[in-house]
C-alpha cells in the first residue's frame, strides 16, 4: 500500500507477521501447470520406450505410456486448480 505526499509516494510496510509474496501465486500456478504436461509426457514416452525395448513391442509401449502420462497430467492439473 502506498500513500502520496507532496514529496512523492511513501512505502508502507505490511502488517507485522504478514509475509509479502515476492512471486504472485497466480504466476506460480501457471508455471506449475505449463511445466506439468511436458514433463509427464516426456516421462511417459521414456518409460514406454523402455518397455518397448524390453518386450519388443515398438509402438504400443510408447502409446500406452503417453496415454497414462496424459491422464496423470490432467488429474494433477485438476488437483493444482483446487489446491491453490
Amino acid at each position: 500500500m502506498a500513500h502520496t505526499t507532496a514529496q512523492g509516494p511513501i512505502r508502507v510496510d505490511p502488517e507485522p507477521g504478514r509475509d509479502v509474496d515476492l512471486i504472485p501465486r497466480e504466476f506460480l500456478r501457471v508455471i506449475a501447470v505449463w511445466s506439468l504436461v511436458p514433463a509427464y509426457l516426456a516421462a511417459g514416452a521414456f518409460f514406454g520406450w523402455l518397455a518397448d525395448k524390453a518386450f519388443g513391442t515398438f509402438p504400443f509401449g510408447i502409446g500406452i505410456g503417453l496415454l497414462i502420462a496424459l491422464v496423470a497430467a490432467v488429474r494433477d492439473m485438476l488437483r493444482l486448480r483446487d489446491g491453490f
